[in-house]
């Protein structure tokens, strides 16, 4: 048998193992949730921490919200923590959390109090990150 054709012989098995059949007769994708991420455990953060997040807050929030009462932004241990207002990072819901509707401005008083709103894109990212587990990566 020719190389070309168990090439091809390949890619068509490897074709119809990431397909199923429907009720109906038709041909449809599986989409496997864990690929890309060696088959198991979560999937990959896209939004890391120590990257992504806490400049935000070393940048922004820290001044006010440094660990001198309230929440803290100093690091993720403190903000999973909460301040006094609660929890307000729920791993796994970054809409439903506090933080990121005093940051969008659904929940009052709108943070940051002293400056402008932070940009769309790292509330994005915030929100993200929550979404995704608030790992600490």
């Amino acid at each position: 048998m020719k190389p070309t054709t168990i090439l091809c012989i390949l890619f068509l098995a490897s074709l119809l193992a990431a397909c199923d059949v429907s009720p109906d007769g038709g041909i449809q994708t599986v989409i496997d949730p864990n690929a890309g991420n060696g088959g198991g455990g979560p999937p990959q953060a896209t939004v890391l921490y120590s990257m992504d997040i806490q400049p935000i807050f070393n940048q922004v929030c820290i001044n006010c919200h440094g660990g001198a009462g309230g929440l803290g932004v100093e690091n993720r241990d403190a903000l999973l923590a909460g301040g006094n207002s609660g929890q307000v990072v729920i791993p796994g819901n970054g809409d439903g959390s506090l933080l990121v509707r005093i940051l969008d401005g659904r929940a009052q008083p709108q943070m940051p109090e002293d400056s402008g709103p932070l940009l769309d894109a790292q509330i994005d990212a915030i929100k993200t990150w929550i979404d995704e587990g608030a790992q600490d990566n």
